[in-house]
């Protein structure tokens, strides 16, 4: 398969991707990351590393975002989770980050793959990250949850 390609998706407008150059960010890398005492707070810190090394540009949806604050909503790391949302909105991350915004139409289509897959214990959210993921053909997620194997994604994460 070619590591660039072009894709279409209905409604949206055809982009040239990198396939290469991308890997979503899900709820447990956040909060990975986020928490210092998180099990897997090194190793998060590790592929984070690993990923600005290789330039790769991390995505994540409001979606996750909302999670990560409802995760973190007590404190201390309620104050950090604040000034963590702020810096990613503001550009001021340590990291680049593009936040996929809440739409209709991508709630709808995360609503569609949850219904077609009752089989799976997969999340709203999951079914709503996996279509992104779909959609740009990205292929690693910076995640620890075994939901996303599932999916046919590469985890970052392990624990």
């Amino acid at each position: 398969m070619p590591i660039s390609t072009t894709i279409t998706c209905t409604g949206r407008q055809s982009v040239k991707i990198d396939r290469s150059r991308f890997a979503f960010v899900d709820t447990a890398g956040w909060l990975a990351l986020l928490n210092p005492k998180d099990g897997l707070h090194p190793q998060a810190n590790s592929v984070r590393n690993d990923l600005r090394q290789r330039r790769v540009k991390l995505i994540t949806t409001e979606f996750v975002l909302i999670e990560v604050a409802d995760a973190f909503a007590e404190p201390p790391l309620r104050s950090v989770t604040f000034e963590f949302n702020r810096g990613l909105r503001q550009n001021n991350a340590p990291f680049a980050v593009e936040i996929v915004p809440v739409s209709a139409d991508l709630l709808a289509a995360g609503w569609t793959l949850y219904g077609q897959r009752p089989d799976k214990g997969w999340g709203l959210t999951d079914c709503i990250s996996f279509v992104v993921m779909q959609e740009r053909r990205i292929t690693e997620a910076f995640t620890s949850d075994h939901h996303f194997t599932q999916a046919g994604f590469t985890v970052l994460l392990s624990h």
